[in-house]
């Protein structure tokens, strides 16, 4: 598998009224707004949060995320709920290993409703069929029960603890690594 580049257009619907779809440079202050004022919420558990302090940071952001994304080693999509984002899933594409690593957030507002559930379903099912990735994985910090919960519904295997595998707010966090290889997903044996 090459690194291939992705349609900037590219929407991957996953039912009729969420999508998912490349970030795009006019997103920068939505964004930026949905960040700050989840801020409390996110700075929990993802560590980029502190960087973004501007719609200018989330321009920068996006602009690398388009840079990425042209090359093929990046999918970062706002999650589009009638035609409002209300969060954002991505992931990393590294294509010598036919692998791919998803992360993703989601605002207060919108949490329990299975968003997310269903976004990283549609995004696992992309990556499989459409980049011919074998491995993808889920990682999350060992308290993140909401997190954890996204990937253990869709039936990725539980591997180990990373020990002190990521700082978040000045202090180190265990991380749990979930995968689902390619077979499994097609089978349909795990989720």
């Amino acid at each position: 598998m090459m690194a291939v580049a992705l349609d900037p257009n590219l929407c991957i619907a996953v039912d009729e009224s969420v999508e998912l779809r490349p970030l795009r440079i006019e997103d920068a202050e939505m964004m930026y707004y949905l960040v700050h004022s989840n801020r409390q919420h996110l700075e929990a558990w993802l560590p980029w949060v502190h960087s973004i302090r501007s719609v200018a940071d989330e321009a920068t952001f996006i602009r690398h995320s388009s840079r990425d994304l042209a090359a093929g080693t990046n999918l970062s999509c706002a999650i589009v709920v009638e035609r409002s984002i209300v969060g954002m899933i991505g992931c990393s594409i590294e294509s010598v290993n036919h692998s791919a690593d998803i992360g993703y957030w989601m605002t207060t507002s919108s949490e329990g409703r299975g968003l997310v559930t269903r976004a990283a379903q549609v995004l696992t099912d992309f990556l499989v069929t459409e980049i011919n990735v074998r491995r993808v994985t889920i990682r999350a910090a060992t308290e993140n029960t909401r997190s954890r919960a996204v990937a253990e519904r869709l039936g990725f295997v539980h591997e180990g603890t990373q020990r002190d595998a990521q700082i978040i707010n000045g202090d180190f966090c265990d991380l749990e690594i979930y995968s689902m290889l390619a077979p499994e997903w097609f089978s349909g044996t795990l989720h």
